[in-house]
């Protein structure tokens, strides 16, 4: 009986004496963890549906202005220079408007220009010649002309000459293209044949012989088969990367000699 009522007192002597609450109490945590969540859910759902606008203040500026209009006098002249000077676009000094631009360019422009000296020429003595020459005249019973040492050459005999075809290159072939020796045009050539303007298109072989040949005139002129059959017995210069091209000649007439000598 007396150890029980000992043990007590020094129980009660320890839960005085301690300062701190080592041992913590038995509640359950979920309370806390409930109000945490209500408190994040409120916060979320007030910062995403409430939007708070702040209206801005628009600056009002007064729809005033007072306008001065200066008497064209001394005064008013010199207040309204005071008030341009004053104000915060002060006038310049505008080299143009200043009369005497026009003559400092006039100057310059005229020392710019060279001006050559004037030209003075020197005076020379010249002496006196006598530049009229004698006419030498024949002597009485001389000759004047110079004797001729070789009689001219005799004109050639009409009845020699023989009107003969030459070609012309028109298109498609060059002067040197055209044959060297032309065959011998046998038939008799009139005034009319002489005198027309003849012009063919033949077409050619790589060889230079001629293929076809038709006469760019109306066709009805006497002397064009002629022609062509003369045409058809020439023969052009080769052209081997050409199987096949077409050219335009024109024939004109000139009289040559009948032997086949050169009559110039």
């Amino acid at each position: 009986m007396s150890a029980q009522v000992s043990a007590k007192p020094a129980k009660h002597l320890l839960h005085r004496d301690t300062v701190f609450r080592w041992r913590g109490n038995s509640t359950s945590i979920f309370p806390k963890l409930f109000a945490t969540a209500f408190v994040s859910g409120a916060f979320a759902l007030l910062l995403t549906t409430v939007n708070i606008q702040v209206p801005s203040v628009a600056k009002t500026t007064g729809r005033k202005a007072s306008v001065i209009f200066p008497i064209n006098d001394d005064e008013g002249r010199a207040l309204a220079l005071r008030a341009q000077e004053g104000g915060p676009f002060p006038s310049r000094f505008e080299l143009s408007a200043w009369q005497g631009t026009a003559e400092i360019e006039a100057n310059s422009m005229r020392q710019a220009v060279f001006q050559p000296p004037p030209y003075v020429p020197e005076l020379r003595e010249l002496t006196p010649e006598n530049e009229v020459v004698a006419i030498p005249l024949a002597s009485k019973g001389a000759a004047f002309f110079p004797d001729r040492k070789s009689a001219p050459p005799e004109p050639p005999d009409a009845a020699r000459l023989k009107p003969a075809p030459s070609l012309q290159a028109l298109s498609g072939i060059t002067a040197a293209g055209l044959p060297h020796n032309l065959p011998v045009f046998e038939t008799a050539v009139d005034s009319a044949m002489a005198g027309a303007a003849w012009r063919f298109l033949l077409r050619l072989n790589a060889g230079g012989s001629v293929i076809d040949c038709v006469s760019l005139e109306k066709g009805t002129e006497a002397g064009s088969a002629e022609l062509e059959a003369w045409l058809r017995r020439a023969t052009f210069a080769p052209d081997p990367t050409k199987p096949s091209r077409w050219i335009a000649v024109g024939v004109s007439f000139s009289n040559q000699a009948a032997d086949g000598t050169d009559t110039h």
